[in-house]
């Protein structure tokens, strides 16, 4: 355990902040705060908690990290500017963009795009999964911005910031070369929310499903949609995490269509279990896949099936040790924990 005592702020212990507090941990001494956003009406109380919370901590720490901007970043950022400790967020995806046509995206919601802005602007240092989250042209479907990032929504914004990648412990993810023929797989754990089934691109797998009656289409996170869905459209619950490499291991292809992402997660599990990724062209998506799968340009269903058909024929086994090879080589959670861990260490006295 480090020398240095931070305090670390989440909204929910998912797979990835666990990751991150497993890896911060071996540097830090971390004094945890959940901020619970789960009730609106009760987010008055969750910021008065988080206040005495971090008023009590504040002086006996180094400084503080939250995990993504939002409600939960804008006390830390104010508080740390008044006793002159450090504040850093890392950013995700959601505290980056705005996407009016599904209302989602904390550049969108009124007070929320507020809280987000203030926090960047405070804060000290921003730890952003993919260089797209600070700023990039969107072009995937056209009912939105033409560009986004946090520097487009909050052009003030002037905190320092550095790309971390997320990363993955590769031998979790075993690679299994005996696929079902023709399935493929889409996970999310959003699809009960208004925005959930197009921001996931489930709408887009709806669609173009019965056009391929000899495939078979896996949705983990399914079991929440409330229409009806094609014959060959499976709906599942969401799974433990645990429980996931052996599902996905022999999924032939991996769909993520998402109209927005920062870099996901369930893909790159994914990937290192081989099954051949299918991505919409956002995020880090097409710099993750690189030329080892097949990225969609634009959002369209002619466009899918011609890619799902192309991906048909294509030479699967090469593709599924090229898919694996990929993330191992590139985003290890050895070069997250070194970079993260470093980074922190030098910008916290």
């Amino acid at each position: 355990m480090g020398n240095k005592r931070l305090i670390y702020i989440h909204v929910g212990l998912s797979s990835f902040v666990k990751k991150d507090i497993e890896i911060l941990s071996d540097d830090f001494e971390l004094v945890i705060f959940y901020f619970d956003l789960k009730s609106k009406r009760k987010l008055p109380l969750t910021f008065l908690n988080q206040l005495f919370f971090i008023l009590r901590k504040i002086r006996s720490c180094n400084g503080m990290i939250t995990q993504f901007g939002g409600y939960q970043s804008y006390l830390p950022s104010i508080l740390g500017k008044i006793f002159r400790k450090k504040n850093i967020i890392i950013m995700g995806g959601t505290d980056s963009v705005s996407f009016p046509s599904i209302q989602y995206g904390c550049f969108y919601k009124k007070y929320l795009k507020y809280f987000t802005r203030k926090s960047l602007e405070y804060s000290s240092l921003l730890l952003p999964v993919s260089e797209n989250l600070i700023e990039c042209d969107y072009t995937y479907q056209k009912d939105d911005y033409k560009k986004q990032g946090y520097k487009v929504h909050a052009p003030k914004v002037n905190s320092p910031s550095k790309v971390i990648y997320n990363g993955y412990k590769v031998n979790k993810w075993e690679f299994s070369p005996d696929k079902v023929e023709n399935s493929f797989l889409t996970i999310s754990a959003d699809l009960g929310s208004r925005f959930g089934p197009k921001l996931k691109g489930i709408d887009l797998i709806i669609s173009v499903a019965p056009k391929f009656p000899k495939c078979i289409f896996y949705i983990v996170g399914g079991d929440k949609l409330n229409e009806e869905l094609p014959e060959n459209v499976i709906p599942i619950r969401n799974m433990l995490h645990d429980e996931l490499p052996k599902f996905i291991s022999n999924k032939q292809f991996y769909l993520q269509l998402s109209m927005s992402e920062g870099f996901p997660n369930a893909l790159c599990e994914a990937m290192l279990c081989g099954s051949i990724p299918i991505v919409s062209n956002v995020g880090a998506m097409s710099e993750i896949v690189g030329d080892d799968g097949f990225i969609l340009q634009e959002k369209n269903d002619l466009y899918l099936k011609k890619l799902i058909k192309l991906a048909l024929q294509a030479n699967k086994k090469t593709l599924a040790i090229a898919a694996r090879k990929r993330i191992v080589e590139n985003f290890t959670l050895s070069r997250r924990q070194n970079d993260l861990n470093s980074t922190i260490s030098s910008h916290i006295k």
